[in-house]
């Protein structure tokens, strides 16, 4: 008997650890699923809004804290109050809620000082001034405007990558087209680069690109270094660093 009790203990123990295991695993893809479709629903939701509404700036006159969760970056959902300012209408005053980035902020309970006073961008049903939904800060507006476009370019300069031709090039220009969000700032920059490119075969020409860098290994790139790159024979405006 005291055999078999130990046999069973010894099975128990592997058993109750893979149990844990599927537990801990079907939490995160809860979690993961959950925050796709919560990222999709909004975008539906957002983009419905825009058809019938008016995108306008905001400043924030009050702000409470509320539940937190990350989906794909940390959001709260927040009670804002705000004065929204529409381009060629009435100032008006209005009370919602709806989830902001937050970062790596400290987060509490109760009134949020911090945002108070920031300007936002809010997209609103002008017949029903309680349809109204978050669209970015004020800070990041630039980024949510100008770099969708870098991230159709990026792609384009993918399939350069994959299929060009390599030359050399020397950087004419160089410049921090300040399209990344507020939260990568520090880590990363999206740069417009002119360039003088040197084929192996061919006379040399001018062109742009835009490429995101690291800041680590931005001082590396200076008016005069060389670079690898690859470039679209039919159209040699077309060039992407290696």
């Amino acid at each position: 008997m005291e055999s078999l009790l130990g046999l069973l203990g010894c099975f128990a123990t592997p058993v109750f650890l893979l149990f844990a295991f599927l537990v801990v695993v079907w939490i995160i893809y809860s979690q993961m699923t959950g925050a796709k479709k919560h990222q999709t629903q909004r975008q539906t939701e957002l983009k419905e809004l825009r058809k019938r509404g008016i995108t306008a700036p905001a400043t924030i006159l009050s702000a409470k804290n509320g539940i937190v969760k990350t989906y794909g970056e940390r959001l709260m959902h927040m009670t804002l109050e705000v004065e929204v300012q529409p381009e060629g209408r009435s100032k008006f005053v209005t009370t919602f809620k709806d989830w902001l980035p937050v970062g790596r902020q400290f987060v509490s309970w109760g009134d949020r000082h911090e945002e108070v006073g920031n300007k936002i961008w809010v997209t609103y049903n002008p017949n029903d001034i309680s349809e109204i939904m978050y669209e970015y800060h004020d800070k990041d507006r630039k980024f949510h405007l100008e770099y969708p476009a870098f991230v159709k370019l990026n792609k384009r300069n993918d399939e350069i990558r994959r299929t060009g031709i390599e030359a050399v090039a020397t950087i004419l220009e160089i410049e921090d087209l300040d399209i990344v969000h507020s939260y990568e700032r520090e880590m990363r920059a999206v740069m417009r680069v002119k360039l003088e490119v040197t084929p192996t075969d061919g006379e040399p020409f001018q062109a742009e690109t835009q490429n995101s860098f690291l800041k680590a290994g931005l001082h590396k790139y200076t008016v005069g270094t060389k670079l690898n790159v690859k470039y679209n024979p039919q159209d040699k405006s077309q060039v992407a660093l290696v």
